[in-house]
């Protein structure tokens, strides 16, 4: 394996220390001339705008992001969604990245910058000048619909790395970033309403890191207010966390925009500090502030804050001369190669265990006989519903790609019988004799009413159903018809489908209902799955779907299927991976009788669009009945390669113990065919580490307290109320606290090779006011294959005067080495890294006293250790502290010359 071309740094942490309002005084010692030009020009057009102007440039209503000034021929700003791809007008501009969590699992602040700088360059040449990302909320819970755009992980310290390197890369490009969502936004079930209880030092120290990082080692331009209220306050009415602590001790001279219509008090809003008031500005309208002004509840200087900010942003990027427009994306292959270069290194190598040989069971070899199970693997690489949706105009299916990289693309073999796929499922009308299918399709019975009455207004057969009522078409392989002749559809109705299967396989067989309205679906005479149609959210709407199994089935025989489906409402978002129409599909549950010939079979399994995204959470159990069909197949062959989807984790215990191997690929992006390929086959050594700890048994989460059940937080009576209550103990400090063992730790990932650590130094022994101390140690690859070791630094306090972590990640770095090479490695520290936060004195204070310094390849593998001491306690203010060292300050900012 090849190291990844990378910009020339050292791929261990770095980047510039700025503290609070120092953005405003580097730029004016650095470049004065430039930073006069722009307060003067600000200063200018503020001066000379009425008060009616300066009002309507603090809300949009008309498409844009900043609002047009016409007068000073200032143009109107374009923000695009999101993480996982430009979306332009409903489509993905460009390459389909994977997810930000699949980018925190590479822990190389190389790759942040490149996804940074690709992203930034296709929002350019998309026409945009804003990028609505990175979010750096926490993975508080593996519930979160939203966790894929997040890259934090669980981890404060990793975001606070890899967050202002993404902002960077998409600075530099002459794009606004946007961090979001600020703050506490770690679950979307009931988004709109839910207030979050937290302490100030668990924020302090847990949830705040990101942003302060994105606003002191970057100057990220914007900073989005999230949805739910925190303490009380709704996040873009809480004058606490953005004028006190954004705006006041970090001096941050950005602008903070609201998510979509987030503000529900203008006056709330306004005084809190929120600059604009997007999409479509209902509370900062001349109607609704201008009576505030007049009877004195708000002064102009609060306005006039606002329009200073927003003007700065466009004149700062010189959107007033040089707005960008649309263009052809000249080179694609900046987002390609980014893509790929992420899923590699991304990918999680989380189970290896033995073949029939004796040896691992991975990598496999080129001419091995491999089968395929799961429809994610022969489809476009999955992403979530939502604004993460991005769905590739071009991309490597993992099928795919694993037939390319084989030494015959024979020797894997896709069975799509065990594959749930509403266009490649087999359905058969009644045949003449019992128990014997005729041709095929399915008899389809249209109502004009929404409750099957009377005789069909239309019936015809379908050769499937895969129904789509916003492109009017059914697609399946075997055919497709329009649906643009079937009058009832129109206005609400009905519809009933009927079928027969033939299963080649006896046992039982899984069935799913994907659908915008109440169905139920009989197999044989039982009632199998039913929905009422209900959606988990009024905010954005997702389709609804669900899976359930038949009685045993024998192969060969015919068996009758009836769905019945009503559309009461056109409340369901088609936009966004969401789905306005009808699917259904059936797969076997037991696998053919051949199974265990094959070297290999490799199941695709996890969450996608259908059940994963925006406005709702998530179970923890694999969808679709997955996770009783990988302890089918591992029973039938025990060289089972578990490839797990999904912005975040899903259950593993049923079957983890009983398969082969498993990996953990998140949304891999449009180039997963290949990264996945390139791994099983040993072509690139496994690198990934996890960003969050995955759970043995859901219950033993350190949320789960406080959040059992996002059903909980859905319907009539939805919860509007979650405390934080593990505060601190988030994750793997959890684990510490409670003496628990997870399925697998933070930062663990498995690779074909094996390392040695060794020799840990410390450049002092004693932590001085002011200091950086450099952790050096010896890496070893004592292996016969190259590879990555992220190699892991936790500080422990040995005699803490206040409640604290067992111990916390304070810095990594990732190295490259070949079989049998020896490097040192070193790894800065320095005060804050051993400060906690001090409600009382609203400081970061260190404690005298002695901290052990672990380090090792994950937060439960730490073979080396030194004692650290600080002679006397020191004190750090909020505002000229930063949660990264300075050497790792430096290391975050991008080289100009690297931009596209």
């Amino acid at each position: 394996m090849r190291p990844v071309t990378t910009t020339g740094k050292t791929l261990g942490l770095g980047l510039v220390a700025l503290g609070a309002l120092q953005p405003v005084i580097s730029q004016a010692e650095e470049a004065p001339t430039e930073w006069q030009r722009v307060e003067a020009r600000v200063g200018s057009i503020l001066d000379n705008m009425s008060l009616s102007e300066k009002i309507n440039y603090t809300g949009v209503d008309d498409g844009h992001m900043f609002p047009r000034l016409d007068k000073w021929g200032i143009e109107g700003t374009v923000a695009y969604d999101s993480s996982l791809g430009v979306h332009v007008n409903n489509a993905t501009f460009g390459a389909q990245f994977p997810s930000l969590t699949a980018l925190s699992a590479t822990w190389n602040i190389d790759r942040a910058e490149q996804y940074g700088l690709a992203i930034g360059y296709e929002t350019r040449l998309s026409g945009g000048q804003q990028m609505l990302s990175p979010s750096v909320n926490l993975y508080r819970t593996p519930f979160g619909g939203r966790a894929a755009e997040n890259i934090s992980g669980e981890d404060p310290f990793l975001g606070a790395v890899m967050a202002p390197a993404v902002v960077n890369g998409i600075q530099a490009q002459g794009i606004q970033a946007s961090g979001k969502h600020y703050l506490a936004n770690e679950q979307e079930a009931n988004r709109q309403n839910v207030d979050i209880h937290v302490d100030e030092r668990t924020l302090r120290e847990l949830y705040l890191p990101g942003f302060e990082s994105m606003v002191k080692n970057a100057d990220i331009a914007s900073i989005m207010c999230g949805f739910n209220k925190i303490n009380g306050d709704y996040a873009c009415e809480n004058h606490h966390l953005i004028t006190d602590i954004l705006k006041g001790e970090w001096g941050y001279q950005g602008s903070v925009i609201s998510d979509f219509n987030a503000i529900h008090d203008p006056l709330k809003g306004a005084w809190a500090g929120t600059d604009l008031d997007m999409p479509t500005g209902l509370q900062f309208t001349e109607e609704k502030l201008m009576p505030l002004l007049w009877s004195g509840q708000l002064t102009e200087d609060v306005i006039d804050d606002k329009v200073r900010r927003n003007l700065r942003a466009v004149i700062k990027y010189d959107f007033q001369e040089n707005m960008n427009t649309a263009q052809p994306l000249e080179h694609p292959e900046y987002g390609a190669r980014s893509a790929l270069d992420t899923a590699r290194e991304g990918i999680v190598l989380l189970r290896n265990e033995d073949n029939r040989h004796g040896q691992p069971l991975l990598p496999l070899d080129r001419d091995a006989k491999i089968a395929v199970i799961g429809n994610i693997a022969d489809e476009a690489p999955p992403t979530p519903f939502g604004t993460a949706n991005a769905t590739p105009e071009t991309y490597i299916s993992e099928l795919a790609g694993l037939r390319q990289l084989a030494e015959r693309s024979s020797r894997v073999t896709y069975l799509s019988s065990m594959s749930l796929d509403p266009e490649t499922a087999e359905w058969h009308l009644p045949g003449d004799k019992p128990n014997h299918a005729g041709e095929r399709g399915v008899k389809a019975e249209y109502f004009d009413n929404a409750t099957l009455s009377g005789e069909p207004a239309e019936t015809r057969v379908e050769p499937g159903v895969n129904l789509n009522w916003m492109t009017g078409t059914n697609e399946t392989s075997t055919g497709s018809t329009s649906l643009s002749d079937v009058s009832t559809t129109a206005g609400d109705f009905s519809a009933r489908f009927t079928t027969t299967i033939e299963p080649t396989t006896t046992g039982r067989q899984v069935f799913k209902v994907r659908a915008d309205g109440p169905y139920k679906l009989w197999v044989d005479g039982e009632l199998v799955l039913e929905s009422d149609g209900v959606p988990y959210s009024s905010d954005v709407v997702n389709a609804l779907v669900t899976s359930g199994q038949t009685q045993r089935l024998r192969a060969g025989r015919s068996y009758d299927v009836r769905l019945e489906y009503r559309r009461l409402q056109d409340n369901f978002t088609a936009v966004l991976g969401g789905l306005t129409g009808v699917q259904m599909s059936w797969a076997a549950m037991q696998p053919p009788h051949n199974l265990a010939r094959y070297d290999a079979v490799v199941v695709a399994v996890g969450n996608t669009n259908e059940n994963e995204g925006e406005a709702s959470d998530h179970d923890y159990a694999l969808p679709d009945q997955q996770a009783e069909q990988i302890a089918n197949v591992a029973s039938a062959n025990p060289n089972t390669v578990v490839v797990m989807h999904g912005g975040g984790i899903s259950d593993m215990t049923p079957w983890i113990d009983r398969v082969g191997a498993a990996l953990q690929v998140w949304n891999p992006g449009q180039q997963a065919g290949q990264a996945l390929a390139e791994i099983l086959y040993g072509e690139v050594n496994p690198s990934g580490k996890l960003p969050m700890t995955i759970d043995r048994d859901i219950k033993d989460n350190p949320s789960y307290a406080s959040y059992p059940d996002p059903a909980l937080y859905r319907g009539e009576d939805a919860l509007t109320e979650m405390d934080y209550s593990e505060g601190l103990y988030v994750g793997y400090r959890g684990y510490d606290e409670k003496s628990a063992t997870p399925l697998f730790p933070f930062g663990f990932g498995l690779s074909y090779t094996t390392f040695d650590y060794a020799d840990l130094q410390l450049s002092s022994n004693v932590m001085t006011p002011g200091n950086t101390i450099d952790v050096s140690f010896t890496l070893t690859n004592t292996g016969d294959r190259a590879g990555f070791e992220v190699a892991q630094l936790y500080v422990q306090p040995l005699d803490p005067k206040a409640d604290r972590p067992v111990k916390e990640l304070k810095g990594f770095t990732k190295v490259y080495l070949e079989p049998g090479e020896s490097r040192t490695a070193s790894i800065p520290i320095d005060a804050r890294s051993l400060a906690y936060y001090t409600q009382r004195t609203d400081s970061w204070d260190v404690d005298a006293g002695d901290y052990r310094i672990r380090v090792g390849g994950s937060s439960v593998d730490l073979p080396l250790n030194r004692t650290l001491t600080t002679l006397m306690d020191q004190q750090l203010t909020t505002r000229d502290s930063n949660p990264l060292p300075a050497p790792v300050q430096q290391a975050v900012q991008v080289d100009p010359s690297q931009t596209y």
